[in-house]
């Protein structure tokens, strides 16, 4: 399961369906984090088995359904397959890692 942090209270819950302190619907969150998970993996395979396209395609959808530092990682080495340097600078951007080489 993975842990969702509750957007009415902050409070992290893990595997439940409801905020455990203010009873916010957590189920809707739960789907969005696990379809993105989902994407990133589809990803994943893809870019393993050289089908960028298909791979930018499922980085994209899972960083526009979690902005996770993964899809985004997924999606610049994906640009750089594809020899799309200016996208895979911006995607560098949103992996958070840009004060590594400052």
């Amino acid at each position: 399961m993975n842990i969702i942090i509750c957007p009415a209270c902050g409070k992290e819950n893990d595997g439940v369906r409801e905020c455990t302190r203010c009873g916010c619907e957590l189920s809707i969150l739960e789907m969005i984090s696990r379809t993105a998970e989902q994407e990133l993996f589809m990803g994943k395979e893809s870019l393993v088995n050289g089908d960028i396209p298909a791979a930018m395609h499922h980085t994209g959808k899972s960083w526009h359904l979690k902005k996770s530092p993964e899809a985004a990682r997924l999606a610049f080495l994906s640009a750089l397959a594809a020899g799309d340097f200016e996208q895979a600078g911006r995607w560098y951007v949103r992996t958070g890692e840009i004060g590594a080489l400052c």
